[in-house]
């Protein structure tokens, strides 16, 4: 009998060890359970570095902006902060918070809805490492197991600091000391407590809570923060009263942004048209050297800033500004120096160089007479400058284009008719050459968007992008040889090994070279006798030509000397007029001149040089 009891009290012990091992063997197999020792070994993803054209570090290109520091430098108010907010029995449980889970689970049911969470801190450091943000059971059952796992292998302070370390707090900040010095400027050991409040308070919704966007509710949620300290008894009752009072007093380190923040968007633009692994651009360490040059982008700030306030003091009564874009490309290399695509990066991210598309009104002109050019008419050629208009058959409505200031010339060689930039003459001249052959030409310069096949396109009535106008313009100053433009010179991998580096040769003869030389010369007239005649007294050899629309919604100026080119657009993004007599003279060519003064110094100053006999030939 004593035999028999004792084989069944075996059974007895054995059977429930033998299903739960066989249970825990499936359940290990079901879920996928990380060797917690890989934090041992933690290493952030790797910054890619961007250099301008001398070398400078200027930009960083990051998924993770994060700078580790140890527990130590971390304020204890700061600490307890995020210990009040997201676990305040971090130090009393086991990395799994029972007495949580039931409170949070009867808050839950009375109020019919997920109002409070119960994942630990050690949880939390589980999940953002090694788990996705999916909310099955499966991964909760990982989660939990994590947690355990990590709860035995570090000690309370090690998890706190990785988790400190590791998580996200908006604006591309990973851990408290990155989250420091971008909202408040300095290190997370000099936070005040209202600052650490202010951080801990980012947690539910870091993009939504950001300082920089909403500042009305990140003080409601750093209050939140501050009351569940006092109740916790990490502060007392002075010390929350003063807190709750402080104001956010944000002021984020963001000058390199203001100052390339256009050219670091359109770099990026570049990477992801030139790597094949697109995730190396802020993941792979690489180091790029980029065309930019700082002191010019500040030059260009300096003139936009002129510029504007120039405009307001002409229009007192306006409350917006108006919109400003600026490219600066060497013409020898076609390497892009300044890129600003709007006046105040950090309000307007929007590209205006690059995104947009405007009318370029006159700016256009010069594409007209160097078809003139190319098909043999000579610059003395006359034209007749008179009123003109058009009945449409089909309508009946008519078309009676004007001159500026409603002006007329009379028989004008096509030289003054460009230097003046004489609508109606223009007009007569696209007709006799042909509207088919100036679109060919545009496609030839670097124009690749669509253009209606009109007479209206003598006003510069289509919709282009600046960049293609100044490239159009920069094929123009080459004398008729294209090149692309350039904003990154090499790229060089995290071991330094060279990955990327622009063709040699890459030009392309599409005008010829002494057909272009004209154009220029008479372009030249536009700065000494013409519309432009504000810029006749700088130093150089400069061409260029004005751009008004007829509605004055667009100004433009694009000019260049043999070595640098400089386009300037003003305008409003919405449907607004800058005010009448805002012409490109008025209004961009004031810009123009103050920027081009500042940066030909720093170029040799010649003239525009005759082609040779032996030039090369269109292919």
């Amino acid at each position: 009998m004593y035999a028999r009891y004792l084989k069944i009290s075996i059974l007895l012990i054995l059977l429930p060890a033998a299903l739960g091992a066989t249970f825990a063997y499936s359940l290990v197999n079901y879920l996928d359970i990380p060797d917690i020792r890989q934090l041992d070994n933690f290493t952030p993803k790797s910054t890619t570095r961007l250099y301008s054209d001398d070398g400078t570090p200027f930009a960083e290109l990051f998924v993770e902006k994060r700078i580790p520091v140890p527990l130590s430098e971390m304020p204890k108010h700061l600490r307890e902060a995020f210990i009040a907010v997201e676990d305040v029995r971090f130090y009393k449980h086991f990395g799994i918070d029972v007495r949580g889970i039931l409170r949070a689970t009867i808050t839950n049911i009375l109020k019919g809805r997920i109002a409070e969470g119960a994942s630990t801190i050690t949880q939390q450091l589980a999940r953002n490492l090694y788990l996705t943000p999916e909310k099955t059971l499966k991964r909760k059952i990982e989660e939990a197991i994590l947690a355990l796992q990590i709860e035995r292998t570090y000690s309370k302070d090690e998890i706190l600091g990785m988790y400190l370390n590791l998580i996200y707090l908006g604006e591309g900040c990973y851990g408290v000391e990155a989250a420091s010095n971008t909202y408040f400027g300095k290190k997370a050991r000099d936070l005040t407590l209202d600052e650490s409040a202010t951080l801990a308070a980012l947690t539910r919704s870091p993009s939504r809570l950001s300082p920089l966007k909403n500042q009305e509710k990140v003080l409601s949620r750093r209050n939140l923060v501050l009351k569940k300290m006092y109740e916790a008894g990490f502060i007392n009752r002075q010390e929350f009263e003063r807190a709750i009072f402080a104001p956010l007093n944000i002021s984020p380190k963001r000058l390199y942004e203001k100052k390339t923040g256009y050219f670091i968007e359109y770099v990026k633009h570049v990477l992801e048209e030139q790597l094949e692994k697109k995730d190396l651009i802020y993941t792979g360490g690489m180091n790029i050297r980029t065309t930019v040059n700082l002191k010019l982008t500040e030059y260009a700030y300096e003139a936009i800033t002129k510029g504007l306030k120039l405009y307001r003091e002409r229009h007192p009564n306006v409350k917006e500004l108006p919109e400003v874009a600026l490219l600066a490309v060497e013409v020898k290399t076609g390497d892009i120096k300044v890129m600003i695509g709007g006046k105040d990066f950090s309000v307007s991210p929007f590209n205006r160089v690059f995104q947009s598309k405007r009318q370029p009104g006159s700016a256009f002109k010069p594409i007209i007479y160097l078809t003139a050019l190319e098909k043999g008419f000579s610059p003395n050629h006359i034209l007749l400058d008179s009123p003109i208009s058009y009945r449409n058959p089909y309508t009946g409505k008519v078309w009676a284009p004007k001159n500026y200031k409603n002006e007329y010339y009379g028989q004008v060689p096509m030289r003054r008719a460009l230097e003046l930039s004489l609508n109606t003459a223009t007009i007569r001249l696209l007709e006799t050459i042909g509207i088919g052959d100036v679109l060919y030409m545009a496609k030839r310069l670097g124009i690749e968007s669509e253009i209606a096949p009109n007479l209206s396109i003598a006003l510069g009535t289509c919709d282009i992008s600046p960049m293609e106008l100044a490239e159009a313009y920069l094929t123009i100053a080459r004398m008729g040889s294209r090149i692309p433009l350039k904003a990154v010179t090499e790229i060089r991998d995290v071991n330094n090994e060279l990955i990327y580096a622009p063709e040699e040769d890459r030009e392309e003869i599409v005008v010829e070279p002494k057909v272009a030389y004209e154009l220029v010369k008479m372009m030249e007239g536009v700065i000494k006798n013409g519309t432009a005649k504000k810029a006749a007294g700088m130093p150089y050899a400069l061409a260029g030509k004005t751009g008004t629309t007829d509605d004055y919604r667009d100004a433009w100026f694009i000019g260049f000397s043999s070595d640098l080119l400089c386009l300037v657009w003003v305008g409003y993004d919405k449907d607004k007029k800058l005010g009448s007599g805002e012409s490109g003279a008025q209004a961009a060519l004031p810009i123009w001149i103050e920027f081009m003064s500042k940066a030909l110094p720093f170029y040799e100053n010649k003239g525009f040089e005759v082609p040779s006999e032996d030039s090369r030939t269109l292919g």
